[in-house]
């Protein structure tokens, strides 16, 4: 065996695959066709749960280098020009993870930096210039053919083989279509349109480049002319019958443009160059009134200051596997869905298969004695899959509630329904509960059934990230991190949180017999066992963290610690015990995507969470 698992195309998906993997030691090569990284950027959008996953990885620090914060998405008619009649405001911590809810970024960059940090990790090794050609399946394994940068015919085996090439890739098109009947079909609702997609340059105009503008004579600056122009944050626009999706994105100092507009009656004799400036001059013209002058006139941003990187169409649609995996060969990103531009999901989505897929091929890959077991492996890949399949058309929900926003006419109807939803969401704000896709953020995957959780020991719902001061065992230092950072420092594939007062003599005397309960439960020490436990006081006590511990130990941290750090409006150090409630809080079993596999009282109720867990990987 070559390596544990082959991962065919390095976008996003295949490569934070590779992360996540190799997060558990598992080892994985990621062909890709392409020598160096597409410049052309594609998805401008990362957002939700998949920024928060990226950021536990190690993108964090790169996250200013990669793009721009979206503050808010703006709805207009006709144009963006107009006033929005329809905004949603985005600064505050909308998802409770204590992170930004979107960033507008440059493919490009988000792959050069997921690149660097596959190029130093020992378990993970990224070969560009490949060419993948065919696939033999074994009884536990996969051979994969391919030619090299060279053109020299190689191979691979490994344990299992994921698809990541995009929505005309080979895996699925050549190897899962006619062997096991794996398809796209439409997905929660239908749609195919033809888009012209433009990826703009700006260029500032100066007094010294461009001395004619009038509009230096009204007082602009070059700042201020491209914020005219150009404004900030997401814009969707709805003039009759061309739906429009356009905003900055990429880090700020690039200067970089997205402009999509639908155009129906496209054919292919049309020139797309030709139709895009005749539909972006009107948006690049405005009237200005120049200082002491009664006369406006007439500004259109000057050409020459706009370089066009992209101008081509695109047939957009909404599309679904019927099938995530077949044996051993599971599909994820773009070769599993597709969507509309009305809500920028491509990109999350395909962090999310790749997140939720890892922790179980690691499971599959550490634990020897479910190697051969095609009823686990089954089990494990089926609930990814309806899991998957869950988050895809929640995600497609969100596309479609913006398209509608797009395409409908204005209307008395329109008006009174935004109206109302406005009011209703700033009620349930003001009750810290959150509406729409924000509010199904917090139950993660219950609803899902045959997910891969236990809901009737609570499992299913996602955790809160907030800050926390930690304690690492014989570590003199206390440190303050995000809690995803502080539950995934463990060794194992899983993490026990246990939610306890540390200066409690009740709660000393039960942790003590804590381990051997681990012991005693069957559970392969790869996936659980006493070096996955973290505690986690949920007091609000001033007193010091302990100085030594057996697991590391961490706290909400208070205000005053938090000087420095980016602390989002609507931040509440409660969120993370809201999420998991009071009841049951006591014993929490979490994924490494933190979705919550049960949680229990007290020992005995652990012990029932333990042996469903451990039957589920029998």
């Amino acid at each position: 065996m070559n390596t544990d698992v082959v991962i065919v195309g390095g976008g996003p998906s295949g490569l934070t695959l590779g992360l996540a993997l190799a997060r558990h030691q598992v080892k994985s090569i990621i062909l890709e066709k392409e020598h160096d990284i597409t410049q052309d950027p594609r998805g401008v959008v990362l957002t939700g749960d998949a920024l928060r996953s990226l950021w536990t990885l190690g993108l964090g620090k790169h996250v200013s280098s990669i793009g721009q914060e979206l503050h808010s998405l703006n709805f207009h008619t006709t144009t963006h020009q107009n006033e929005p009649f329809y905004r949603t405001m985005l600064d505050s911590d909308v998802l409770e993870h204590a992170l930004p809810s979107t960033i507008l970024q440059s493919q490009p960059r988000l792959e050069y930096f997921l690149r660097q940090l596959v190029a130093s990790s020992e378990y993970c090794t990224l070969q560009s210039g490949c060419e993948v050609v065919s696939r033999d399946e074994h009884a536990n394994g996969v051979t994969i053919h391919y030619l090299d940068s060279n053109k020299t015919r190689c191979q691979i085996r490994a344990a299992w083989l994921v698809g990541a090439d995009g929505k005309r890739g080979i895996v699925r098109k050549h190897f899962l279509e006619p062997s096991a009947g794996v398809r796209q079909e439409t997905g929660i609702f239908e749609y195919e349109g033809i888009w012209i997609a433009t990826n703009l340059k700006i260029t500032l105009p100066t007094p010294q480049t461009h001395p004619d503008l009038a509009l230096w004579a009204a007082g602009f600056d070059p700042e201020s002319v491209y914020d005219l122009f150009w404004p900030e944050n997401w814009h969707f626009c709805r003039p009759p019958g061309k739906p429009v999706a356009c905003g900055r994105f990429g880090p700020h100092s690039d200067r970089l443009w997205r402009h999509e507009f639908a155009v129906p009656d496209w054919n292919d004799s049309m020139n797309a160059s030709a139709i895009f400036w005749e539909h972006l001059t009107p948006l690049i013209t405005r009237k200005v009134r120049p200082l002491n002058s009664g006369c406006p006139v007439e500004v259109t941003f000057p050409r020459d200051c706009i370089e066009v990187l992209r101008c081509r169409p695109f047939r957009f649609s909404h599309r679904v596997v019927n099938k995530w995996f077949a044996e051993r060969t599971m599909l994820i990103g773009d070769a599993a869905h597709v969507f509309p531009p009305f809500g920028g999901q491509g990109v999350a989505c395909g962090v999310q298969d790749a997140l939720g897929l890892a922790w179980r091929l690691a499971i599959l890959t550490k634990v020897g004695s479910l190697a051969h077991s095609r009823t686990v492996l089954d089990r494990l890949l089926q609930a990814w899959a309806d899991e998957r399949r869950m988050g895809t058309d929640n995600s497609a929900r969100l596309t479609r509630q913006n398209g509608e926003l797009c395409n409908k006419e204005a209307s008395w109807s329109l008006s009174i329904q935004l109206a109302c939803l406005n009011i209703v969401d700033g009620f349930l704000g003001a009750l810290g509960m959150r509406l729409g896709p924000f509010g199904a953020d917090s139950q993660g995957y219950r609803g899902c059934v045959g997910g891969g959780f236990t809901t009737e020991h609570g499992g299913g719902i996602k955790l809160g990230q907030v800050y926390v001061q930690t304690r690492l065992p014989d570590a003199p230092a206390l440190r303050v991190e995000l809690s995803d950072q502080a539950l995934r420092r463990v060794p194992t594939i899983l993490t026990l949180l246990v939610v306890a007062p540390i200066q409690s003599s009740e709660t000393e005397q039960e942790l003590v017999a804590l381990p051997q309960v681990l012991r005693q439960s069957g559970m392969d020490p790869a996936v659980l066992s006493e070096q996955s436990i973290v505690q986690f006081d949920p007091s609000d006590s001033s007193d010091h963290l302990p100085g030594t511990s057996r697991w590391p130990v961490c706290r909400v941290a208070p205000a005053d610690f938090l000087t420095g750090y980016p602390v989002r409006p609507g931040y509440s150090s409660g969120q993370f015990m809201r999420r998991l409630g009071d009841a049951r809080a006591r014993y929490v079993i979490v994924r490494p995507d933190s979705i919550v596999i049960a949680m229990s009282r007290d020992l005995g109720g652990l012990k029932s969470s333990l042996d469903a867990l451990e039957k589920s990987l029998s």
